[in-house]
């Protein structure tokens, strides 16, 4: 399908209606900051309005709920707005906080962007948005449907990918989702005009019309640093519609215009609405990984907020909502892809620091709150001293410790875990340190060197806590002699081995060169795996018209392997490498007990026009590759080009053992943080960063005389696990290993006292689930009632129960589907959307 017209419509065309929105595009943050935009705002409304009294059959079209809200500020210009809504003149559209970008968000971000655009779009103008509308974003997964739908939303509108970067059925279609979701969509060509470009990019836009439609749908208004129609805009349309060779323009509404097609031949496309713009997912890595943490610490932070909630604790609505929005701010497609000037994407990081420290505040309150409650006795007596105590026998003060520290550790997901703890006590002056759990058991601990260079009396160590879903457990360090251990750990200057697991390293380049499976004798990799390699990129900071960055240009190397950890609890390997004026230093670890592979790199990056990525190739034929999405995954050809990817990737095949005999087996990737990959065969490649001119979009073209600066210089750190794997990923779970990553389990230190609540709790659980994970659990927005999301990520259908506060809710899920419930203080039950309001 051609993107331009051969020739203008012909004379008989006044048999086709074209209808003509009103619009005004708006990026609050591109090329300028969000002053600029909120401005920017400002301004386009105020000439919207304008134009609407002067043309009353007209209607203005507008998204992004954030925008809306910037103009509570400003009250008789959004009363105005109001107004106009509420004759019909201005349509909200979207639905969202901002128009996002859709690949790179959490699913339940995604659900957010709807929760709050939603309510700030009836709060300030009295009606909701009807038709979902991203024109801007780079892509979009198939996963979205359901998401759309889950939104109250009726029909969808996009622009990119193009006709030349996806052949569509039609531009106008049924898209549906994995899940069974549908939805009417419709592709536009461009999304704003100029004056004086209103003739050319409205005829570009309806040669875009499907041929079985008499009717069809176009924009008209300046964009992107708004502006919206202007006077002569509209005279032009006016002049436009007496002419006997355009059809009939009709100043429309995206509703008036979904309404009228609602019954057309519209075909069903299944699958992703991708790709536009590939290398804007490995671009500003810090955004990316600052998101994907703010996104998992929100929510733990309200898993938290919400157990304590059950106890009496106010649940921190206003705080919450708060980091949500400047969350979801900046989600929108050019700060989170990262196609924002430099000191934008510096404030947007900036802001993303402050959603971090809200989220760790609430869910250290929540906790306190919690270990206030928790009977901390050591027995059912209470020591004279909480704390210790110091008295002086001949010769010296001497400390007594009593019943010891309690340390209750939080377990934010709904599975039991068995997770590495790791944490310093203070004033700590005996060599003594023993760890016992609830039971009175001892747990083996291992000692760490202090993280201060004065670490005196503040013992640091690491161990493994057993923990109970969705709850808490108390742990006690008590001031007795450690018993003798063993342990299943080895380890050299170029090996790591447990009971599960033998790794080898590569002395020279520092990767793992074998990863051996004990029990089955399967070797997993072909070559070096967690290399750390360098391919050539001269793109654009989007990465325009790149498909793949695979044309490799260095491997680091010059490896300096060190052992800093062999003891009883885990053993690590440190590895320094380099490559031209850039230094690694990555660390391997392996627990005793333990299936777990863990890596944490930290790369100080000093390259421009250079990516770098992570490499794992895996001894794996007939290959296939997984890559998580936004509440779903999708499986992609494995064909080496770049692909978005949230929390995890994983690429499976055929393996065979030293005898020859073939297995199904696999291999995936965990990460916290790096949001492009892609498999070319075996071969998993982790594209960790760019370093493209920040904000450059072909054509325009560098000038050799003026200095630029380059995106993602200087220190990066990434945790990853790898995941090595019988059979398929589905029953490796790992979706549920990749949370855990994501949201770790926290502690507090208590001292001793009575309570009222048990040692160990758990407050909710999912039984006979086993591919369903509870992503979300919170207080609504309305009320005390709870909101529960869960996901089926498996593609299966499942039928169990959630156990919540002593009541087991059976729950069926079908494949793929994205389930809200509603509990009420009463034990009524509702399925809602992400509205939280009864699905219908």
């Amino acid at each position: 399908m051609s993107e331009h017209p051969a020739e203008f419509p012909g004379p008989r065309s006044k048999s086709v209606t074209f209808h003509l929105v009103g619009h005004a595009h708006i990026d609050p943050v591109w090329l300028w900051d969000w002053r600029e935009g909120y401005e920017t705002v400002k301004a386009t409304f105020r000439s919207a309005l304008d134009r609407l009294q002067e043309n009353p059959d007209m209607v203005f079209a507008h998204s992004s709920a954030a925008q809306y809200a910037w103009m509570e500020a400003h009250p008789v210009l959004l009363a105005e707005v109001r107004a106009a809504a509420e004759r019909g003149q201005w349509e909200p559209v979207g639905g969202w906080w901002v128009e996002t970008d859709v690949n790179l968000p959490h699913g339940e971000a995604l659900a957010r962007q709807a929760l709050l655009g939603q309510r700030t779009f009836e709060r300030l103008l009295g009606r909701r948005a009807r038709v979902g509308f991203l024109p801007d974003s780079f892509g979009h997964p198939a996963s979205l449907p359901q998401l759309l739908r889950l939104s109250g939303l009726e029909a969808f509108v996009f622009m990119r990918p193009g006709a030349a970067e996806l052949q569509l059925p039609s531009n106008l279609f049924t898209w549906e989702g994995p899940d069974g979701s549908r939805i009417l969509s419709a592709r536009l060509e461009t999304y704003s005009s100029s004056p004086a470009q209103s003739h050319t990019s409205l005829s570009r836009n309806l040669a875009w019309r499907p041929a079985h439609l008499d009717t069809w749908l176009g924009l008209y208004g300046v964009g992107n640093h708004g502006g919206g129609p202007t006077v002569r805009a509209i005279a032009n349309l006016r002049e436009l519609a007496e002419s006997p060779d355009w059809p009939t323009l009709q100043l429309s509404s995206f509703e008036n215009f979904f309404t009228v097609v609602r019954s057309a031949p519209a075909p069903t496309y299944r699958g992703g609405l991708q790709h536009h713009a590939r290398g804007c997912y490995a671009a500003v890595a810090e955004i990316k990984r600052l998101n994907r943490h703010a996104e998992h610490a929100l929510l733990r932070a309200e898993k938290l907020a919400a157990l304590a909630g059950q106890h009496a604790h106010p649940y921190p609505h206003a705080e919450l909502r708060r980091a949500w929005e400047q969350l979801l701010f900046n989600q929108f497609h050019d700060i989170l892809a990262g196609s924002a000037i430099e000191s934008a994407m510096q404030e947007a990081q900036r802001e993303l620091g402050e959603v971090l420290n809200v989220a760790g505040r609430v869910a250290f309150a929540a906790m306190q709150a919690l270990a206030d409650q928790v009977d901390t006795r050591s027995g059912d007596h209470t020591p004279q001293e909480v704390i210790r105590s110091r008295h002086w026998e001949p010769g010296a003060w001497v400390t007594d410790y009593g019943d010891g520290v309690p340390l209750l550790i939080f377990n934010p997901g709904a599975r039991e875990r068995n997770e590495a703890i790791e944490l310093e006590l203070n004033d700590w002056h005996t060599p003594n340190l023993r760890l016992l759990d609830d039971t009175g058991a001892e747990v083996v601990v291992q000692r760490l060197p202090s993280e201060s260079v004065n670490g005196e009396g503040r013992p640091r160590f690491v161990f493994r806590a057993a923990l109970p879903p969705l709850g808490y457990r108390l742990y006690r360090v008590v001031d007795e002699a450690p018993a003798p251990t063993e342990t299943s750990l080895q380890v050299s200057s170029t090996h790591l081995e447990n009971e599960f697991w033998r790794l080898e390293l590569d002395p020279v380049t520092g990767g793992l060169r074998s990863l051996k499976d004990k029990a089955s004798n399967l070797e997993y990799l072909i070559g070096t795996a967690a290399q750390l390699q360098v391919v050539r990129d001269d793109s654009d900071t989007w990465g325009h018209g790149v498909r793949a960055l695979r044309q490799l240009v260095g491997v680091f190397g010059d490896a300096e392997i060190e052992v800093t950890e062999a003891g009883p609890v885990r053993a690590s390997l440190r590895v320094h490498t380099r490559w031209r004026q850039s230094r690694a230093v990555q660390q391997f670890t392996l627990y005793a007990g333990s299936r777990e592979i863990g890596g944490q790199l930290t790369l100080d990056w000093h390259e421009a026009h250079h990516a770098a990525q992570l490499v794992f190739p895996c001894a794996l034929s007939g290959a296939k590759a997984t890559f998580s999405l936004p509440y779903g995954c999708a499986e992609c050809p494995a064909d080496g080009q770049e692909e978005p990817v949230q929390a995890w990737l994983d690429v499976s095949g055929t393996a065979r053992r030293e005898n020859g005999q073939a297995c199904p087996a696999g291999l995936s990737l965990l990460s916290d943080g790096p949001s492009s990959a892609s498999v070319l065969g075996g071969e998993l490649r982790l594209t960790l960063l760019r370093s493209p001119v920040y904000a450059h979009h072909d054509p325009a073209t560098l000038d050799p005389a003026r200095t630029y600066t380059v995106t993602d210089q200087g220190r990066h750190t990434v945790r990853w696990q790898a995941v090595p794997h019988g059979g398929d990923w589905v029953a490796a779970g790992v979706p549920d290993l990749a949370e855990q990553l994501q949201q770790p389990a926290l502690l507090t230190r208590e001292y001793v006292h009575p309570g009222t609540l048990p040692q160990q709790l758990s407050a909710a659980r999912l039984e006979g689930l086993e591919t369903v994970s509870l992503t979300a659990l919170k207080q609504a927005e309305d009320g005390s009632d709870l909101i529960v999301r869960l996901h089926e990520w498996g593609g299966r259908a499942s039928r169990g129960a959630l156990h919540w506060a002593g009541q087991a809710v059976p729950v069926s899920l079908r494949p793929h589907q994205v389930l809200g419930l509603r509990l009420g203080t009463a034990g009524e039950v509702q399925e809602v959307n992400f509205l939280e309001e009864e699905m219908k």
